[in-house]
């Protein structure tokens, strides 16, 4: 499962979604991009796994458990 299908699934922000898999706002925005833009980059597989494990975890228990970072 990529990043984009995690937060949408789940109706995720990229803040919430940057929490989650430990990478950076800007990092997730790059994540969203369109294919072929400037910005655009490929999520890893080690990601598309950690997103995967999420949303089975998230599945049993019917909920996101988002860990909240402070600024």
């Amino acid at each position: 499962m990529t990043p984009k299908e995690l937060r949408n699934k789940w109706n995720l922000t990229n803040y919430q979604l940057a929490c989650c898999i430990g990478k950076t706002e800007q990092t997730v925005k790059q994540y969203m991009a369109q294919p072929g833009s400037k910005s655009h980059r490929n999520p890893p597989l080690s990601i598309k796994i950690l997103c995967t494990e999420l949303d089975r975890k998230w599945q049993q228990q019917g909920m996101p458990n988002i860990p909240f970072l402070a600024a």
